[in-house]
């Protein structure tokens, strides 16, 4: 069937997270009941997956992830909501927006899951985006992630001053998490033309230049797809790179 792509490494203290993946498929071509199966299969819990059903009527898009952590493994399931957001914007609503709607469940904690929310502010230029970006983190937080993904920011806007990049705020019910998404597949951009930001992100949470240099060269000539940071759901700083495999049809 039809599916999205992306391959993504995230940077924490001390650590490079290189073992992610994230697989959209349209919901024309993905019905609730194989989405809750699989989601079962990987051990969603009964709470998270009557959540799911509750909104996939809703979605234009389902997203199935998952990601190294430690010895575990953490899943998550996004459900899209594109299609409608466009339409409200079009219809000239251009207030915040729940564009993602996400469960993450850890596989050493069976039963527990967090429920994400990722709210799209519309319409935003250039410097809107990187005054949020800075807006968004708390100001105890260290601010080096922050002024590297802004870096970003500005190159996209230089290579592609017209292109509209979508920005992202994401929060988790009952926890700190507290962070931004910026999407920047309308600049054009390969990982590669950030290279240099991106080895100043490894470096400021000291991950090892060998091991970094061999996940970067891997993921080079890929589209850039979005970059995220901010606080995680246990406060610590974290930086993520998404780079596109397959578009999602």
């Amino acid at each position: 069937m039809p599916y999205g792509r992306e391959q993504s490494f995230k940077l924490v203290p001390g650590a490079l997270l290189a073992d992610r993946m994230l697989i959209g498929v349209p919901t024309s071509t993905f019905s609730l009941d194989a989405t809750v199966a699989v989601g079962a299969a990987l051990g969603m819990p009964t709470a998270a997956q009557q959540i799911v059903t509750q909104r996939f009527g809703e979605a234009n898009a389902v997203f199935f992830a998952t990601e190294e952590s430690g010895v575990h493994r953490v899943f998550k399931l996004y459900l899209e909501f594109w299609d409608a957001v466009r339409r409200r914007v079009r219809a000239g609503d251009a207030s915040p927006q729940l564009l993602h709607l996400g469960v993450k469940w850890d596989s050493a904690r069976p039963g527990h899951f967090e429920e994400a929310h990722y709210i799209c502010v519309p319409l935003l230029n250039t410097r809107d985006v990187l005054q949020r970006m800075r807006a968004v983190v708390p100001e105890a937080a260290p601010a080096a992630a922050v002024d590297i993904a802004q870096d970003i920011v500005r190159l996209a806007a230089r290579v592609r001053p017209q292109a509209p990049f979508l920005y992202l705020e994401v929060s988790e019910t009952g926890n700190p998490r507290r962070s931004f998404d910026v999407n920047l597949y309308k600049s054009g951009l390969a990982v590669a033309d950030a290279a240099s930001q991106l080895r100043a992100a490894a470096a400021h949470f000291a991950v090892a230049g060998e091991r970094f240099e061999a996940v970067l060269a891997g993921m080079q000539q890929m589209p850039l797809g979005h970059i995220a940071a901010g606080c995680d759901r246990r406060g610590g700083e974290f930086f993520s790179v998404y780079a596109e495999v397959a578009p999602l049809p």
